[in-house]
């Protein structure tokens, strides 16, 4: 996982080769459009969206929603926080993200399991 705004491009490109040729798959997080074109400029397929403002905390899901455009579609997109519930899995999957990380959901359920499998039964 290398977070965008944590690295500047020297770091994040050679932190990229590096887990690259360590044959390691690379998640590249973003918070916002500009880190995103940062993103894009690696040839790692997976781009992080972090719905998470890392300046108020605030989570929005139109995060994820407003900078799909921008990522052409040989790109898995992991949409990352704020995935709490199953219609937040739906509005995911009718956008066409499919790949997904969720961790307070799961921290805060008192069966993870069973969390999981509500959260993201189909319809």
């Amino acid at each position: 996982l290398l977070i965008a705004a944590a690295l500047d491009d020297g770091r994040l490109h050679a932190f990229h080769d590096l887990a690259t040729e360590l044959g390691m798959a690379v998640l590249v997080e973003v918070h916002d459009g500009q880190e995103l074109e940062r993103a894009l400029a690696l040839a790692t397929p997976l781009i992080g969206i972090n719905n998470r403002n890392l300046r108020t905390f605030a989570v929005d899901l139109t995060t994820t929603l407003d900078l799909l455009p921008r990522i052409d579609d040989g790109r898995i997109v992991v949409t990352e926080s704020g995935i709490l519930a199953p219609q937040d899995v739906r509005l995911m999957r009718e956008h066409q993200v499919m790949t997904f990380l969720v961790g307070e959901a799961f921290m805060r359920a008192p069966n993870p399991g069973a969390a999981l499998g509500e959260l993201f039964a189909l319809d």
